[in-house]
Protein backbone atom coordinates (compact mmCIF):
# COMPACT_ATOMS: atom_id res chain seq x y z
CA UNK A 1 0.00 0.00 0.00
CA UNK A 2 1.55 3.00 -1.03
CA UNK A 3 0.37 7.19 -1.76
CA UNK A 4 3.22 9.22 -3.04
CA UNK A 5 1.73 11.95 -1.48
CA UNK A 6 2.59 10.42 2.05
CA UNK A 7 6.33 10.43 3.47
CA UNK A 8 5.96 6.93 5.53
CA UNK A 9 4.75 4.87 1.76
CA UNK A 10 1.23 3.97 3.65
CA UNK A 11 -2.57 5.14 2.28
CA UNK A 12 -4.45 7.86 4.60
CA UNK A 13 -5.86 6.06 7.47
CA UNK A 14 -9.14 8.49 7.38
CA UNK A 15 -10.18 7.31 4.17
CA UNK A 16 -11.06 4.10 6.25
CA UNK A 17 -14.55 3.82 6.71
CA UNK A 18 -15.55 2.82 10.50
CA UNK A 19 -18.80 0.47 9.23
CA UNK A 20 -17.11 -1.09 6.66
CA UNK A 21 -13.68 -1.62 7.34
CA UNK A 22 -12.65 -4.92 8.71
CA UNK A 23 -11.30 -4.33 12.47
CA UNK A 24 -12.82 -1.13 13.06
CA UNK A 25 -16.26 -0.18 14.64
CA UNK A 26 -17.86 -1.40 17.90
CA UNK A 27 -15.37 -3.68 20.02
CA UNK A 28 -12.53 -3.96 16.92
CA UNK A 29 -8.90 -2.30 17.04
CA UNK A 30 -7.02 -4.77 14.76
CA UNK A 31 -7.39 -1.97 12.09
CA UNK A 32 -5.66 1.12 14.22
CA UNK A 33 -3.03 -1.68 15.73
CA UNK A 34 -1.81 -3.32 12.50
CA UNK A 35 -1.95 0.73 11.09
CA UNK A 36 0.27 1.57 13.93
CA UNK A 37 2.26 -1.27 13.40
CA UNK A 38 2.60 -0.82 9.72
CA UNK A 39 4.00 3.02 10.26
CA UNK A 40 6.31 2.19 13.05
CA UNK A 41 8.03 -0.73 10.65
CA UNK A 42 8.82 2.29 7.87
CA UNK A 43 10.31 4.14 10.94
CA UNK A 44 12.81 1.54 11.34
CA UNK A 45 11.09 -0.87 14.43
CA UNK A 46 10.19 -4.19 14.55
CA UNK A 47 6.70 -5.15 15.79
CA UNK A 48 4.50 -7.38 17.42
CA UNK A 49 0.66 -6.94 17.57
CA UNK A 50 -1.62 -8.02 20.34
CA UNK A 51 0.89 -9.52 22.35
CA UNK A 52 0.72 -10.99 26.06
CA UNK A 53 2.95 -8.94 28.28
CA UNK A 54 3.23 -10.99 31.43
CA UNK A 55 -0.82 -10.90 32.22
CA UNK A 56 -1.99 -8.59 30.31
CA UNK A 57 -2.52 -7.77 26.22
CA UNK A 58 -0.54 -5.38 24.79
CA UNK A 59 -1.64 -3.91 21.24
CA UNK A 60 1.77 -3.00 19.53
CA UNK A 61 5.65 -3.75 20.94
CA UNK A 62 8.43 -1.90 18.85
CA UNK A 63 12.12 -2.62 19.44
CA UNK A 64 14.12 -0.06 16.67
CA UNK A 65 15.63 -1.50 14.18
CA UNK A 66 19.31 -0.17 14.96
CA UNK A 67 19.52 0.49 19.13
CA UNK A 68 20.44 4.12 19.51
CA UNK A 69 20.40 3.75 23.37
CA UNK A 70 17.60 6.12 23.99
CA UNK A 71 14.56 5.74 25.48
CA UNK A 72 12.27 5.40 22.48
CA UNK A 73 14.68 2.40 21.47
CA UNK A 74 11.65 0.09 22.89
CA UNK A 75 7.94 1.32 22.43
CA UNK A 76 4.32 -0.27 23.94
CA UNK A 77 1.63 0.98 22.56
CA UNK A 78 -2.37 1.16 23.24
CA UNK A 79 -4.65 1.78 19.91
CA UNK A 80 -7.91 3.48 21.06
CA UNK A 81 -9.88 3.64 17.48
CA UNK A 82 -13.11 5.65 19.21
CA UNK A 83 -15.57 7.37 17.08
CA UNK A 84 -16.21 10.02 19.83
CA UNK A 85 -15.61 8.56 23.03
CA UNK A 86 -13.08 10.33 25.20
CA UNK A 87 -10.24 8.37 25.93
CA UNK A 88 -10.32 8.10 30.11
CA UNK A 89 -7.18 7.93 32.52
CA UNK A 90 -7.54 4.69 33.27
CA UNK A 91 -5.98 4.27 29.58
CA UNK A 92 -3.16 5.99 30.07
CA UNK A 93 -2.63 4.20 33.53
CA UNK A 94 -2.91 0.83 32.29
CA UNK A 95 -0.26 1.77 29.10
CA UNK A 96 2.03 2.96 31.37
CA UNK A 97 2.16 -0.08 33.75
CA UNK A 98 2.82 -2.30 30.46
CA UNK A 99 5.12 -0.11 29.51
CA UNK A 100 7.10 0.45 32.50
CA UNK A 101 7.13 -2.97 33.13
CA UNK A 102 9.25 -3.31 30.11
CA UNK A 103 11.34 -0.25 30.70
CA UNK A 104 9.58 1.14 27.41
CA UNK A 105 8.74 4.18 26.28
CA UNK A 106 4.68 4.64 26.48
CA UNK A 107 2.54 5.33 23.28
CA UNK A 108 -1.06 5.95 22.45
CA UNK A 109 -2.70 6.18 19.31
CA UNK A 110 -6.26 7.31 19.31
CA UNK A 111 -8.97 8.65 16.69
CA UNK A 112 -11.22 11.24 19.08
CA UNK A 113 -9.56 12.96 21.91
CA UNK A 114 -8.24 12.58 25.50
CA UNK A 115 -10.26 13.70 28.62
CA UNK A 116 -9.19 16.51 30.86
CA UNK A 117 -7.95 13.70 33.44
CA UNK A 118 -6.20 11.52 30.79
CA UNK A 119 -4.58 14.46 28.99
CA UNK A 120 -2.73 15.57 32.34
CA UNK A 121 -1.37 11.95 32.97
CA UNK A 122 -0.51 11.58 29.69
CA UNK A 123 1.80 15.02 30.11
CA UNK A 124 3.12 13.79 33.56
CA UNK A 125 4.38 10.46 32.26
CA UNK A 126 5.42 11.37 29.12
CA UNK A 127 3.14 9.31 26.79
CA UNK A 128 3.71 10.05 23.33
CA UNK A 129 0.18 10.65 22.04
CA UNK A 130 0.08 9.85 18.54
CA UNK A 131 -2.93 10.90 15.92
CA UNK A 132 -4.26 9.37 12.53
CA UNK A 133 -1.92 12.46 11.18
CA UNK A 134 0.88 11.69 13.46
CA UNK A 135 0.93 8.19 11.41
CA UNK A 136 1.24 10.19 8.17
CA UNK A 137 4.61 11.35 9.42
CA UNK A 138 8.13 10.30 8.95
CA UNK A 139 8.95 9.32 12.46
CA UNK A 140 8.18 9.70 15.95
CA UNK A 141 7.44 12.94 17.34
CA UNK A 142 9.79 13.72 20.06
CA UNK A 143 9.28 14.88 23.60
CA UNK A 144 8.98 18.57 24.46
CA UNK A 145 10.04 20.97 27.42
CA UNK A 146 6.52 22.46 27.09
CA UNK A 147 3.61 21.01 26.42
CA UNK A 148 0.88 22.19 23.65
CA UNK A 149 -2.25 23.44 25.22
CA UNK A 150 -5.28 20.77 24.76
CA UNK A 151 -7.32 22.76 21.75
CA UNK A 152 -6.30 25.74 19.71
CA UNK A 153 -7.07 28.73 20.97
CA UNK A 154 -4.78 31.47 21.42
CA UNK A 155 -6.06 31.85 25.64
CA UNK A 156 -4.46 28.54 26.07
CA UNK A 157 -0.61 28.21 27.38
CA UNK A 158 1.81 26.31 26.79
CA UNK A 159 2.88 24.61 30.57
CA UNK A 160 5.74 23.20 31.52
CA UNK A 161 6.56 19.73 32.12
CA UNK A 162 7.70 20.33 35.67
CA UNK A 163 4.09 21.50 36.39
CA UNK A 164 1.91 18.13 35.67
CA UNK A 165 4.69 16.26 38.25
CA UNK A 166 5.68 16.44 41.62
CA UNK A 167 9.11 15.93 43.24
CA UNK A 168 10.61 12.31 43.55
CA UNK A 169 10.18 11.33 47.05
CA UNK A 170 13.76 11.22 48.71
CA UNK A 171 13.52 7.66 49.98
CA UNK A 172 13.47 6.61 46.67
CA UNK A 173 16.17 8.79 44.73
CA UNK A 174 18.84 7.11 43.95
CA UNK A 175 22.58 8.82 44.85
CA UNK A 176 24.99 9.15 41.81
CA UNK A 177 26.73 7.00 40.63
CA UNK A 178 24.46 4.18 41.42
CA UNK A 179 24.88 1.95 44.28
CA UNK A 180 24.67 -1.55 43.61
CA UNK A 181 24.06 -1.02 39.65
CA UNK A 182 20.83 -0.33 40.58
CA UNK A 183 18.63 1.44 37.91
CA UNK A 184 17.08 4.81 39.25
CA UNK A 185 13.54 5.57 38.64
CA UNK A 186 12.50 6.29 35.23
CA UNK A 187 11.62 10.10 36.44
CA UNK A 188 14.36 10.95 38.88
CA UNK A 189 13.23 14.96 38.81
CA UNK A 190 10.36 17.24 38.22
CA UNK A 191 11.62 19.07 35.16
CA UNK A 192 13.63 16.11 33.52
CA UNK A 193 13.15 13.47 30.39
CA UNK A 194 12.66 9.81 31.36
CA UNK A 195 15.51 7.72 31.03
CA UNK A 196 15.29 3.99 31.26
CA UNK A 197 19.09 2.75 31.12
CA UNK A 198 21.14 3.22 34.32
CA UNK A 199 23.54 5.69 33.26
CA UNK A 200 21.48 9.13 32.41
CA UNK A 201 24.84 10.49 30.57
CA UNK A 202 22.92 11.96 27.21
CA UNK A 203 19.52 11.55 28.46
CA UNK A 204 19.19 15.16 29.74
CA UNK A 205 17.22 17.01 27.68
CA UNK A 206 13.77 17.75 26.00
CA UNK A 207 13.99 18.90 22.42
CA UNK A 208 12.51 22.76 21.99
CA UNK A 209 8.73 22.93 21.84
CA UNK A 210 9.25 25.55 18.72
CA UNK A 211 10.92 22.71 17.03
CA UNK A 212 7.70 20.66 16.47
CA UNK A 213 4.92 21.06 14.31
CA UNK A 214 1.91 21.70 16.67
CA UNK A 215 0.63 25.71 16.87
CA UNK A 216 2.76 27.44 20.03
CA UNK A 217 1.28 30.79 21.22
CA UNK A 218 3.51 33.26 22.97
Amino acid sequence: MSDDNNSNGVDDPDDSDRETTPGRGQGCGEWLEDWVAETLENWGYRTNTRTKLLALNADVIARRESLQDDPTDYLVVECKDYATNAVGKQAIIRLCLLAFIARAMPVLCHTSHLSGPAWELAQAYDVRVLTLDDLMKDQLPPLTTNRPPRGTTPHRRERGISEFRSLMPVLLRRSLPFEHDLEGPVFNNADGPPCYVSDRTGHTEYVSAYDCEYDFFD
